[in-house]
């Protein structure tokens, strides 16, 4: 009985070769989705290095510039009044929990300004409205007010689009500081600058070595005494607008209720008071505010011998920040 013999390979055979473009789709599909994920992951590193480098770039750029500032509107004179800071150490570094990382420890002598050259610096730009400086060797910038409070987020003095921007009056405040609340804005950069050493007032010794910072304007000059510091929220009521001394009140009770310092500062709702801003960053949204009181002062060579009074007169005692 004849039949047919049926080649079993054969079938085999055509079910491979059905089955080839199959797999040779199916890899094509794979190398298209690796090859598009390496684009998407060249692209956000270029992207990162491009804005890190960015950063870094205007940041020292804005050092420059301030540098420059400095030189031509600020008058040391002949003060006698410097102290040294470990401005590049860890307390002044851009590490607000105390670590000291790759922080030399240098001391460099820092003195205080006698007087600014407000005509010059106005010249430059008629939003000046003062000048903040702290013993830190840190903090040493113009004040600016703006039409609002967004301009200077990223603008310098000059004009020019910059990350770091500009320390800042709040668009609202009276400009000559003789308001209830005066607040004052600037950025936490992370290299250090603007308003970042603010964050180190959570430190105990901290507060002991700095517990005043000094404002200049064109029509007299301040020490800022410090009674409270505190983390808060950006809707704190420290925001909000001062239209009494039953505000203010209310306010110093808000801000020492809220602070973790414990001084003898003596401050009442006749006093005019300073309230500085800047991000924390311990949560969305949060701020760190360092309050004031402002004391007028002489920053002449022939007051500073009697500057540490100041510290007596305010009755400032030792006490804890933050926990």
């Amino acid at each position: 009985m004849s039949g047919f013999i049926i080649n079993e390979n054969a079938f085999d055979d055509e079910n491979n070769n059905n089955n080839k473009p199959n797999k040779s789709k199916k890899n094509s599909r794979k190398k298209k989705i690796l090859d598009l994920i390496i684009v998407l992951l060249a692209t956000v590193f270029v992207f990162c290095v491009c804005y890190i480098g960015r950063y870094y770039w205007q940041s020292l750029r804005n050092d420059g510039l301030n540098e420059d500032l400095i030189d031509g509107a600020v008058n040391y004179g002949d003060s006698s009044d410097s102290q040294d800071a470990a401005v590049d150490s860890a307390e002044n570094s851009n590490d607000t929990n105390g670590n000291k990382g790759g922080s030399s420890g240098k001391k460099k002598e820092v003195k205080v300004p006698e007087s600014i050259d407000f005509e010059k610096l106005k010249a430059q730009n008629k939003d000046v409205v003062g000048w903040i400086f702290s013993k830190n060797g840190v903090i040493n910038y113009p004040i600016l007010q703006g039409d609002d409070n967004s301009y200077y987020l990223n603008h310098l003095i000059s004009g020019k689009k910059n990350i770091n921007g500009s320390i800042f009056m709040d668009y609202t405040a009276k400009s000559d500081f003789s308001g209830y609340n005066t607040v004052i804005y600037g950025h936490s950069m992370d290299n250090g600058s603007m308003f970042r050493t603010l964050l180190n007032y959570k430190k105990q010794s901290y507060y002991d070595k700095y517990p005043e910072i000094y404002i200049y304007t064109p029509n007299g000059n301040y020490r800022m005494i410090i009674f409270a510091a505190y983390e808060t929220k950006h809707d704190d009521l420290v925001f909000g607008k001062v239209y009494s001394e039953k505000g203010v009140e209310k306010l110093i009770n808000h801000a020492i209720s809220k602070s973790k310092i414990k001084t003898k500062v003596e401050v009442s709702s006749k006093d005019k008071i300073v309230s500085l801003s800047t991000c924390a960053y311990s949560s969305k949204n949060a701020r760190c505010i360092v309050m004031g009181k402002l004391v007028p002062a002489d920053f002449s060579s022939s007051s500073q011998n009697e500057s540490n009074l100041s510290q007596n007169d305010t009755n400032i005692s030792n006490s804890v920040l933050f926990d």
